[in-house]
């Protein structure tokens, strides 16, 4: 491995691990975020505490991030081969999974870091990777969102769509393509998966937070008023 490579690496990950959601909402109600609903940094806790508005931004600056992170790759390994862009943008989901800038030490005395779950980062990634992506990954997991409220499903939704477009491409040699922007979808999804965890758990106790704005929330919500 290359200096130049190492240190786009490490960028990667630090980009991905700035603390969006958390700055947001520090700046807005100084309050931390890590302490209300699910803790995490993500657009749906952001719009619980401070707004859709705030939500939308929080929604954008992570995306955002995960873009950079190939055009880091990129800029600074001109030459570089796909693995170093799948493990780039892996490093960013991570980092904004585990943000060394949200490290914390809890009472049994161990070290932890705090994030989101990183379904914003990783579409960024995605769509740094292949633009044309968003609308196939993108758009429908924003579907997901809206129609049944449930940010973990349309989290889930990104990366297993991811995998099956890196797939098709890789199969039939649609450009750019590379068995490592498979590697890349595959282990972001069992990152992501692992971080949804309690999520998961409470879908399938039927206790899910479900988001007020989606179709579903806004069906039971009448079906209950009958």
């Amino acid at each position: 491995m290359t200096y130049s490579t190492m240190i786009s690496l490490i960028v990667c990950y630090l980009l991905g691990a700035l603390p969006v959601g958390w700055i947001i909402v520090w700046l807005t109600k100084k309050r931390d975020i890590r302490y209300y609903a699910s803790g995490r940094m993500g657009t749906s806790n952001v719009i619980r505490m401070v707004g859709i508005a705030a939500g939308l931004v929080t929604l954008a600056l992570d995306f955002t991030k995960g873009y950079l992170a190939v055009q880091v790759v990129r800029a600074i390994n001109p030459n570089a081969g796909t693995w170093v862009e799948a493990i780039g943008g892996f490093l960013a989901v991570l980092g904004h999974v585990f943000s060394i800038f949200l490290i914390e030490k809890r009472r049994n005395g161990k070290y932890y870091l705090r994030g989101g779950a990183g379904g914003a980062t990783s579409l960024g990634v995605a769509v740094g990777i292949w633009p044309p992506i968003i609308f196939w990954i993108g758009i429908p997991a924003i579907l997901i969102y809206l129609a049944i409220g449930y940010a973990s499903i349309a989290t889930l939704s990104i990366n297993l769509l991811a995998i099956i477009i890196f797939s098709v491409k890789e199969i039939f040699s649609i450009e750019p393509h590379s068995p490592w922007y498979i590697v890349y979808a595959v282990l972001t999804l069992m990152l992501v998966t692992y971080t949804l965890r309690p999520n998961l758990r409470r879908l399938m106790r039927g206790e899910e937070r479900v988001m007020k704005f989606s179709l579903h929330a806004r069906l039971k919500q009448k079906k209950e008023q009958q």
